[in-house]
């Protein structure tokens, strides 16, 4: 199935990687990914220093780890939402393949985009 019918798009680590270098550099800690939910644009160096753990960035929320948090469905509260990428509904729009296991990312956020 395509993209358009499945609505996820499908790469390789390494694509994922290249893509990442070409929009922000090099140190990954300044990648900056997009929540599908709330659309709140976050580095990777902000789930860190919100105390989340390496393997939430561009999977889980941010707002998971902040205060005050936006409920992700109901959109009650302010700032970014409690939106959990392992949860009943994975919405995170990439799939990274590293041709034996695969993940759902966040999509990168536009170059030079922060909120």
């Amino acid at each position: 199935m395509s993209e358009k019918e499945t609505g996820y798009r499908k790469i390789t680590y390494e694509e994922w990687e290249k893509e990442g270098e070409r929009r922000f550099g090099k140190d990954k800690m300044k990648w900056q990914f997009i929540c599908p939910v709330c659309k709140h644009v976050a580095l990777a160096e902000d789930w860190l220093k919100a105390g989340a753990s390496e393997d939430t960035i561009a999977f889980s929320c941010i707002g998971r780890y902040l205060n005050p948090v936006r409920d992700a469905f109901s959109g009650k509260g302010k700032g970014p939402c409690n939106y959990a990428g392992g949860g009943l509904f994975r919405l995170n729009p990439v799939i990274i393949s590293d041709g034996k296991e695969e993940h759902q990312v966040f999509e990168f956020a536009i170059e030079g985009n922060k909120s």
